[in-house]
């Protein structure tokens, strides 16, 4: 049951104040300024107080009183055991957990096979079906690169013509 906050009385001030009278305070919701009246000690003292790491930033509870008396008077519910507002507001398409699992498992062994053809093909791209002697290849590499330094030149020239212009 929920303890209301009551008004509080000033009272003597103890000899000792533990960390844990003020956690209550707090949990029943007591202020700051109401602990100063309760424990009749100064606002300051309060303050000093709640610079210990336990308290530092805490605030009190609030707790708002109904205006009447909420009883549960339902049994508890087993834990198998589904109610029946809930059946109804399950979602038609949830699948279940091992469902989830089961789709996953076939996606990743779809990409995998997906991978494994893939790099099946580029070992075939890359590697030679014909065996080239180094002299003819070496010839053919030479010859490519003087053909695209030539066309490189030539686009070159044209672009130079681009750029000229009467006025």
């Amino acid at each position: 049951m929920i303890e209301m906050k009551k008004h509080v009385e000033p009272g003597k001030t103890p000899a000792k104040i533990t960390v844990s009278m003020i956690d209550q305070d707090l949990k029943d919701g007591i202020s700051k300024s109401e602990m100063a009246v309760k424990y009749s000690i100064k606002p300051w003292e309060v303050d000093e107080m709640f610079k210990h790491p336990f308290l530092k930033g805490r605030r009190p509870s609030r707790k708002k009183a109904l205006s009447f008396t909420f009883v549960d008077d339902l049994e508890p519910l087993n834990s198998g055991d589904i109610a029946v507002e809930q059946a109804e507001e399950v979602d038609p398409n949830q699948i279940t957990l091992h469902d989830a699992i089961d789709e996953a498992i076939e996606t990743i062994e779809e990409a995998k096979e997906g991978l494994q053809e893939a790099e099946a093909a580029i070992v075939d791209i890359l590697s030679p079906t014909e065996t080239v002697g180094n002299t003819e290849y070496h010839e053919d590499l030479v010859n490519e690169m003087k053909a695209l330094q030539s066309e490189d030149e030539d686009e070159d020239e044209i672009e130079m013509d681009d750029d000229t212009f009467e006025l």
